[in-house]
């Protein structure tokens, strides 16, 4: 159970928590133009809210709804949108609206490049294809046979009837396969030589929209400008003993989707993550026993949670290791109540990895909070990161979004190039810490001062260098300065395990698929592999300490943003502490009395500074001693200023 933590907050933190809270807009949602399709094909915003289309294909687009209520052009001033263009679409009502690209469909929407949004609290479900709606719970009995009797895959599925098994036979197929038939199943006979390539030019390789209780397993998808897997707006998904690698945006994706598993399954080369649940409360989902790696995040979940688990999986040679996030651009924030246990996450600083100018700046955290509240991190293995090993932090789009009551508890986490156990300021409150095996840790005194048995935990503050850093790379992103590597070119992973004969005797639409896989979660426990990762990455490495160095950003613009970090708070601090001087001379107050004053106003100080003189940071010390000398400096000439205007 978790404690309730007593804190008590300053009312200027007050006033900044306040900014967490969700405005009286709607948000904002991308929807992508490709050749010739919408990605998604179903969004969700909230009423007020905005759509951002994007053209990233080769020909010209444009989006219009099918009642003439609104259309790209009025906001872009042009019917046509080339590629590379963008512009935003306000939705001030409630409703569903179908949409069309008028160079690529029917103006009924019916017909090629159509879409829906759906705006506020509506009812509304997908078509499909004049099939029975619900998701059987039973396999039909009917298997379709893929080239034998139906020539492509989309061919089959569109002939079939829910609950039908899909077989597919081992080969490539370069198609794009959308699925709207709910509980169908679709089987490779080889995972490793049943192949959907997406040559580069089609969005997704398996596309499951608005239909309930889909599996997909055995099989690989490769080589799409988007997704390798994708369910969106559905109850029910089971991806197994997948592998998807070199697409262009994630390799497996829910996102809007409820009940479902990705297992035993393998991602890398994608620019975003290998595994990604998103805009989904309560989730109700399992990540269980999957690989990710050479992407720039091994997993991602915006605006995800409730229960939600990540169990024994391994993200490593990624950028970062897994991200539960906040952002403003999706609906259902904050993130929240994701459980992640038994996870082996190591060496995530892959700087060859794809990445997006959104993630570049998290380089090198193996776990990384970024705006989310009550999740329990226990019992992983984070190894070897350039900078931090778990990582609590804020994030800001639109809003500022805390991270405050997480539970970090009985992890291994060592070899961190800042901090194995590391809080980001501005403010983060009822994070608790307790049976952790670390060495560094920011601020200092991070744990003692927060164990998870205590009812009582201290505000730490935290370093804002680590804040300031991220903000310097992803100015260095947005300018150029950041080279990642292209998804297109990422190594072709070693064939993976086939699914077990006796998983094959499993034929069954995803439905209901928490409650049957509640098992998993309720033997949740430290990884099968991980005493053989502490032993193949060397005792002897882990047993020194600052082993691995953490990587700055880049050049001048990197460290005046980390001796900025030190400056700001330090200045404001500095001014006020002379203001105090100056004021308690005017009030003839006593040598005791300024003394004990100056030692609470100095008190902010005392974190930050006690981790990087003595508690163990593996900072460069000209990097350390450049950030502490120059706030001494600017504080000393506040000082010498206020004197000189006493005297």
């Amino acid at each position: 159970m978790r404690k309730t933590a007593l804190t008590a907050i300053p009312a200027l933190l007050l006033l900044l928590a306040s900014c967490g809270s969700p405005g009286e807009g709607g948000g904002f949602a991308h929807v992508t133009m490709m050749d010739n399709f919408f990605s998604p094909p179903l969004s969700r915003i909230h009423k007020g809210g905005q759509i951002e289309f994007f053209n990233k294909g080769l020909n010209p687009h444009n989006a219009i709804a099918v009642d003439k209520s609104w259309s790209t052009e009025t906001t872009y001033g042009d019917l046509v949108m080339l590629g590379g263009a963008k512009t935003r679409v306000t939705y001030p009502a409630d409703g569903v609206f179908p949409y069309y690209c008028s160079f690529h469909a029917t103006p009924d929407g019916k017909l090629g490049m159509v879409a829906t949004i759906v705006v506020g609290d509506v009812e509304y479900k997908a078509e499909v294809t004049g099939k029975a709606e619900p998701a059987p719970e039973k396999w039909s009995g009917r298997t379709r046979k893929v080239p034998q009797e139906h020539p492509t895959i989309q061919n089959a599925v569109d002939a079939a009837s829910p609950g039908d098994l899909i077989l597919i036979d081992k080969g490539v197929y370069r198609e794009e396969v959308v699925v709207t038939t709910p509980g169908l199943i679709l089987r490779g006979v080889s995972r490793s030589e049943t192949i959907i390539d997406g040559e580069f030019v089609r969005g997704n390789g398996i596309l499951v929209v608005g239909a309930d209780g889909v599996v997909i397993e055995n099989m690989t998808a490769r080589n799409a400008t988007l997704n390798g897997f994708f369910w969106t707006g559905v109850k029910g998904y089971r991806g197994s003993y997948l592998t998807a690698y070199n697409n262009g945006d994630y390799g497996l994706y829910a996102f809007d989707s409820v009940d479902g598993i990705f297992e035993h399954s393998y991602a890398s080369g994608s620019p975003d993550s290998s595994f990604y649940i998103g805009q989904c409360y309560p989730c109700r989902a399992i990540l269980y026993n999957n690989i990710g790696e050479n992407n720039a995040m091994g997993y991602s979940g915006t605006n995800s949670g409730g229960d939600l688990y990540l169990i024994n999986n391994i993200f490593k040679n990624n950028m970062v290791g897994a991200g539960p996030n906040t952002l403003d651009s999706e609906l259902l924030p904050p993130e929240r109540e994701s459980t992640l246990i038994g996870n082996i996450i190591v060496s995530n600083n892959n700087r060859n990895a794809p990445a997006k100018a959104l993630t570049y700046p998290s380089y090198g955290n193996g776990i990384m909070i970024a705006g989310g509240i009550r999740n329990d991190i226990e019992k992983n293995l984070i190894l070897g990161h350039a900078n931090n090993g778990v990582l609590i932090i804020p994030n800001l789009q639109e809003n500022l979004w805390l991270s405050y009551d997480n539970t970090v508890k009985d992890n291994i986490v060592l070899d961190s190039g800042r901090a194995d156990l590391a809080l980001v300021g501005p403010v983060s409150t009822g994070n608790c810490y307790q049976g952790n095996q670390f060495r560094t840790q920011i601020p200092y005194g991070l744990s003692a001062l927060n164990s998870c048995d205590s009812p009582i935990r201290v505000i730490s503050g935290g370093d804002l260098s680590m804040m300031m850093g991220a903000l310097a790379m992803m100015i260095e992103a947005k300018v150029g300065l950041a080279k990642t590597g292209d998804y297109k070119t990422q190594p072709v992973p070693p064939a993976q395990p086939e699914m077990p004969g006796a998983v094959k005797d499993r034929l069954q639409p995803a439905v209901n698929v928490f409650e049957q896989n509640k098992g998993i979660v309720d033997n949740a426990d430290y990884h099968p592999l991980t005493e053989q990762y502490i032993k193949e990455y060397g005792p002897s490495r882990l047993a020194t300490a600052g082993s691995i160095q953490p990587v700055l950003p880049y050049g001048v613009l990197g460290l005046l943003y980390h001796v900025f970090a030190f400056l700001l708070p330090l200045t404001v601090y500095a001014a006020w502490t002379s203001l105090a001087f100056v004021d308690m001379h005017q009030r003839d107050c006593t040598n005791g009395r300024t003394l004990w004053t100056a030692l609470l106003v100095l008190l902010p100080f005392v974190g930050s500074l006690a981790y990087h003189l003595r508690g163990g940071s593996t900072i460069p010390a000209h990097i350390r001693r450049s950030m502490l000398a120059t706030g001494a400096g600017v504080f000393l000439v506040f000082l010498i200023a206020a004197v000189l205007v006493v005297l």
